[in-house]
């Protein structure tokens, strides 16, 4: 009788100790745990807002026959989105001597020095592929794009006027918030009669220059 007694109240007295058990092990299951490792301050990029670019671009263009000349674009542009812009295009070098008028010594030459005035006009919609950033060192870090892009246009060019499909890429690096440097490789491909037969030319463009935002 007596063991019964004991039995009973060592269970009455596990009854009424549970919930205090209980409620300690669910506060230390819920402690915070801080972690030792001192996390840094990252600075986001500031950039403008502004959608306008004007670009101003020199370079050397190879015009199909007539060797590699100088060339100097000027662009207009809006940026629709992050992904997407819009281009105007005015661009203008002129034309070298083809291989039968180097050995020829010019004697015979095919066009007139207005007539080796190459010139385009045009647009273009270009998409952003990869943005991302290039880092100098460990405390300097620039924003970049990568983008492609295709548009036409007409060419004026030995007294003759094309039109030209413009096709290319553009890399484009942001130093500030409104200047970009800007390099682009481009071909403007059209057809042409000079040389007494009709064919398609491949006119391939490098170009280095600064892209204002405003």
């Amino acid at each position: 009788m007596v063991n019964r007694i004991k039995a009973g109240l060592l269970v009455s007295s596990l009854l009424w100790l549970s919930p205090f058990v209980c409620a300690q092990q669910a506060n230390s299951s819920t402690a915070r745990i801080e972690p030792e490792i001192e996390q840094s301050q990252v600075t986001p990029a500031k950039l403008d807002s502004e959608n306008v670019v004007l670009a101003l671009r020199g370079g050397v263009i190879a015009i199909e026959d007539f060797g590699s000349s100088g060339l100097v674009a000027l662009q207009l542009g809006y940026h629709i989105n992050e992904d997407f812009y819009v281009n105007a295009e005015f661009a203008q070098a002129k034309a070298g001597l083809t291989s039968y008028e180097r050995l020829s010594g010019a004697a015979a030459p095919l066009l007139t020095d207005s007539e080796r005035e190459w010139r385009y006009y045009g647009a273009e919609l270009g998409y952003v592929v990869l943005p991302g950033q290039v880092f100098l060192g460990r405390n300097w870090a620039f924003n970049t794009g990568w983008s492609i892009f295709a548009g036409g246009g007409n060419v004026d060019f030995a007294g003759d006027k094309v039109f030209a499909v413009k096709l290319g890429s553009q890399f484009r690096l942001y130093m500030t918030d409104w200047l970009a440097l800007d390099l682009q490789v481009t071909d403007y491909v059209f057809e042409t009669t000079i040389l007494a037969e009709s064919k398609t030319t491949h006119n391939l463009q490098l170009g280095l220059g600064l892209a204002l935002y405003f």
